[in-house]
């Protein structure tokens, strides 16, 4: 079985990403773009080459070092199977064709990553200076801005943070659709208050509300 260079990869994967402008994960193909993982495939199994720059080589080279940091992290906290999985990928010299599929969503594994930690810093200074808004279990109305926008597994929703008066922390989860608010952009938000209470995670008071609708941007 033929050996590939995981730089190498990495660095395909770089160019595909830019090429896609994001992510097309397998199965969500368009007639426009196909799969990251396919175009990946391709590029190694069959002779349908990628053309790679010397900024998809140096972007290679962060992703790497960066999600090689995960081994620190363990130190920390268990890691979840992908992220063993992406730190066996990234701590290696060579892979084979049974990795690209993985190895097709790396750039964008390492650039979610580093949009969080920087959601991170942001919410623990908003966390530092947030109070419960609004009153309990009742329904109120809010002007915040979008800060950071996640994706959640477990519920198939988005859970969508925002700050209101650059100080409090307001929260709520809401499924996928094209109304999705937009990170930056402030909205006038209507929702019920849940029960007040700290982040368990973090120690923070944030305000949890549900039954939620929002106008066009402010």
């Amino acid at each position: 079985m033929s050996e590939y260079s995981v730089q190498e990869v990495i660095a395909v994967s770089c160019a595909i990403q830019r090429i896609n402008e994001g992510f097309v994960k397998k199965g969500y193909d368009t007639e426009e773009k196909k799969s990251n993982s396919s175009y990946l495939y391709k590029h190694f199994c069959e002779g349908e080459r990628v053309n790679v720059n010397q900024a998809d080589y140096e972007q290679a080279e962060e992703v790497i070092s960066y999600l090689q940091g995960l081994g620190f992290k363990a130190l920390e906290r268990t890691l979840t199977d992908f992220e063993k999985k992406v730190l066996g990928f990234v701590t290696q010299s060579t892979t084979d064709k049974g990795s690209l599929g993985i190895a097709a969503s790396l750039p964008n594994v390492y650039l979610n990553k580093v949009k969080s930690d920087t959601w991170t810093d942001r919410e623990r200074k908003l966390g530092f200076t947030s109070e419960y808004q609004g009153k309990q279990n009742a329904r109120s109305n809010f002007v915040a801005k979008v800060e950071f926008v996640k994706f959640i597994p477990a519920t198939d929703s988005y859970l969508v943070t925002t700050s209101i008066d650059d100080k409090h922390l307001l929260k709520f989860f809401k499924p996928g659709g094209s109304d999705m608010p937009v990170v930056g952009q402030t909205y006038n938000i209507a929702g019920y208050v849940k029960p007040h209470q700290v982040n368990k995670f973090t120690g923070f008071k944030e305000t949890m509300i549900n039954r939620v609708k929002f106008d066009t941007a402010v």
